[in-house]
């Protein structure tokens, strides 16, 4: 099996009611971790790529990792770009082989956001790749809960906006942040409920690091299609290969990576319990 489209997924995740991993990977280690997890699991999987680790690593090579990923597993797996910053890099992941791309311009003013998402919308749907955007501001989680509330959502706006764009789903801030939290997060589930009720796309979530199990637990009741992962996953990494290089230790290579796998595979497994935990 091939990589995916987001629908082909979102699709899944609402027939069953559960939440889709989108699991922010980088590298070989990282890819077979996340897969391996939602394989064991039986359940599709997005890997992502944040949009600075795509410039580092190059499009195409995260791309054959993904693939080869995909093939290899009896569950569905996308490949996603992870905030896009611009146009020019949401089509070269398309060109890539990228099965879904995010375009991130909710940090400019609402015209300018549908425009140059449009320009995606366009380019991407004509080979079958799906598009998501995002409206309000998930801010970084060293910020208090007040500050982060002020980026909330707009209900009213985010029904406009994906009537104007055509996307296929919407990231929304509801009270979670990127990063490690410094602050307890409080979710604003009310604002969550009518977005989810009412916004005609699958509603994402991103900022899933380090939120409260029970408040991913109520986010996946309140039917959230996709939540975004990633710095747990890294953390869990680095700290894989502190351990093992700690004092005057040297490890053998394949020793340290394979560590750092493991400790990326047994952070998705927890995930992937609690968003899969009412499948149907």
């Amino acid at each position: 099996m091939g990589l995916v489209n987001y629908r082909e997924v979102l699709q899944y995740a609402k027939e069953h009611k559960i939440t889709v991993g989108a699991f922010n990977s980088m590298n070989m280690e990282t890819v077979q971790a996340v897969a391996a997890a939602a394989e064991n699991k039986r359940t599709p999987l997005i890997i992502q790529t944040y949009h600075a680790h795509v410039d580092y690593a190059g499009p195409d090579y995260i791309r054959a990792i993904a693939q080869t990923a995909a093939e290899r597993s009896n569950v569905k797996i996308a490949l996603g770009l992870d905030h896009g910053r611009s146009y020019e890099q949401a089509k070269k992941c398309i060109e890539s082989g990228y099965s879904g791309v995010m375009i991130d311009l909710a940090s400019e003013d609402y015209e300018l956001n549908v425009r140059e998402t449009k320009r995606v919308v366009e380019l991407a749907h004509k080979v079958g790749v799906s598009v998501e955007a995002e409206l309000g501001t998930i801010v970084t989680a060293d910020e208090t809960p007040e500050v982060i509330a002020e980026g909330c959502t707009d209900p009213v706006m985010a029904r406009r906006f994906v009537k104007d764009t055509g996307i296929d789903c919407l990231a929304v801030s509801v009270g979670t942040a990127h990063g490690a939290y410094k602050y307890a997060p409080k979710i604003q589930f009310d604002l969550l409920k009518e977005l989810v009720d009412t916004v005609e796309c699958p509603i994402v979530v991103h900022g899933g690091s380090g939120t409260p199990d029970e408040d991913v637990e109520k986010m996946v009741r309140l039917g959230i299609a996709k939540l975004n992962v990633g710095t747990e996953f890294f953390t869990a990494y680095i700290d894989a290969v502190k351990e093992m290089t700690k004092g005057d230790s040297r490890p053998d290579i394949i020793d340290m990576m394979r560590a750092a796998r493991d400790a990326v595979r047994v952070t998705a497994d927890a995930k992937l319990d609690i968003l899969t935990r009412f499948r149907v």
